[in-house]
């Protein structure tokens, strides 16, 4: 039995307590994924992050279960854009990312795009073996670092 097997998506309003825990994961995955950085942001700048970016119109989804958070997906329906997506680092590969793109897919029927950095080659695999378009490389716009888009489109 996988954690996607017996987690649930959830429509998240956070508590202290949870703002904490899904700074975490970001930070964790996030790290794992910029495996080139010299310098991690200390954990209050990402509970910073989440408590200034998963507020309304922004949406915050929670893969639990049994009341703990695995995974998290910030949502922009308005502008068909998945903001941000991680699961926990010990719990990859597990089917809680493909979870959370299909609710995205379900959420956003029309289509709906995001970005992932372009030195995180897991999530590219993932997101390509999903069924995702690979669109343009840019770089982001606070940090600069680069990127690479890519696209949901419904057939």
């Amino acid at each position: 039995m996988t954690p996607a097997s017996t987690a649930r998506i959830v429509d998240a309003t956070l508590a202290a307590d949870e703002t904490a825990v899904v700074a975490g994961i970001w930070r964790r995955a996030w790290a794992s994924a910029h495996y080139d950085v010299q310098v991690l942001e200390p954990i209050g700048h990402w509970r910073a992050r989440v408590e200034a970016e998963f507020r309304p119109p922004n949406e915050l989804l929670l893969a639990e279960r049994e009341g703990q958070i695995l995974a998290f997906m910030g949502l922009q329906a308005a502008r068909r854009y998945v903001a941000q997506l991680y699961v926990d680092t010990h719990l990859q590969g597990q089917g809680l990312g493909r979870m959370m793109l299909d609710e995205a897919c379900r959420r956003m029927p029309g289509g709906w795009r995001l970005h992932v950095a372009t030195v995180n080659l897991a999530a590219q695999a993932i997101y390509a073996r999903y069924g995702l378009v690979r669109g343009a490389a840019d770089r982001h716009p606070g940090t600069g670092r680069a990127r690479v888009e890519y696209h949901y489109l419904p057939r």
